[in-house]
């Protein structure tokens, strides 16, 4: 019962294992309750950054009368990534109006313009340029030119949601660093501008496996259905975990490729059956569902997690 569900929850929070803790913090934001909040409260002064991590995403997903308060109090926490969660949650809180609450998120997000950590300080520009802030993306594309933030940068691009962001991340798609052209297709998918769909189009080639497959996902994200052809290349590749991905791409496109996710759901490697769960996950759907209640018979309990 649910009864049941919040005492075993309230217990994890006070478990040894920090990463018990942080998915009970994780889980009781999922459940989507406000009145819940007060059991996060304890995670912002965790020990363990993780837990502080995890409590600033489910304050956020929860949005309660004190949400403004407690983001405040996370964004002068001593871990970097805690505050780059900040930033975005601030970001998400604000989509629609502007705002959170009654706080503008320029406001919000000033004192993170200053940041000590270069990432936090990219993301932060990032929400300002998603308004249309000209100058906030400038100070975002200098991040690319240096190379100690370009991974960040090609990120925070994505997050602008700008078209204008496309012909950069193109050129970042022909970085030496393959982590960087991986994050700058997932970029590309995350502005989800048209625009994109050619820049992704001739990275299909790619030597790196990991960009292949994050082209084949960004082209399902932009969800325009000039990119099936390009998908159903990608559905042949030579390596499974990029038919995967072309296979998420296309069902996110109203084109399901169940042979495929049952192949990758058969696979001897558990790492591959782990990869096909998350990306059933990812492109949802009734003949998802299926197929994820099949692994939850699988022989590893790492698969058997993530069904």
């Amino acid at each position: 019962t649910k009864k049941e569900a919040i005492r075993l929850l309230e217990d994890s929070l006070h478990h040894e294992n920090f990463f018990v803790r942080s998915a009970a913090v994780k889980s009781i934001g999922e459940m989507g309750d406000p009145a819940y909040i007060s059991l996060i409260l304890p995670g912002f002064k965790d020990s363990a950054s993780f837990v502080r991590l995890f409590s600033v995403e489910s304050v956020a997903a929860l949005h309660g009368p004190d949400t403004v308060k407690l983001l405040l109090a996370a964004s002068v926490d001593p871990d970097p990534m805690v505050r780059v969660a900040v930033v975005k949650a601030f970001n998400d809180l604000s989509d629609v109006e502007g705002k959170v609450d009654t706080f503008p998120i320029e406001s919000l997000v000033a004192p993170l313009l200053n940041d000590p950590e270069p990432t936090v300080q990219l993301f932060a520009f990032a929400s300002l340029a998603r308004r249309g802030d000209k100058k906030a993306f400038e100070e975002i594309e200098k991040g690319i030119a240096v190379e100690e933030t370009i991974q960040s940068a090609v990120v925070a691009l994505g997050r602008t949601k700008q078209k204008e962001a496309i012909p950069v991340l193109d050129k970042a798609l022909d970085h030496s660093d393959e982590l960087v052209r991986i994050l700058s297709a997932e970029a590309v998918g995350a502005v989800g501008a048209k625009e994109g769909l050619a820049v992704l189009t001739r990275k299909v080639t790619d030597p790196s496996a990991g960009v292949r497959g994050a082209v084949a996902i960004s082209l399902g994200k932009i969800g325009d259905s000039e990119a099936i052809p390009t998908l159903n290349r990608l559905l042949k590749d030579r390596e499974l975990s990029v038919q995967l991905s072309a296979a998420e791409g296309l069902t996110r496109l109203g084109k399901p490729q169940l042979a495929i996710y049952e192949k990758g759901l058969g696979h001897t490697d558990y790492g591959v059956r782990h990869f096909s769960v998350s990306s059933l996950h990812k492109a949802g759907g009734p003949e998802a569902m299926l197929l994820l209640i099949r692994a939850l018979s699988d022989q590893a309990p790492r698969v058997r997690i993530a069904a």
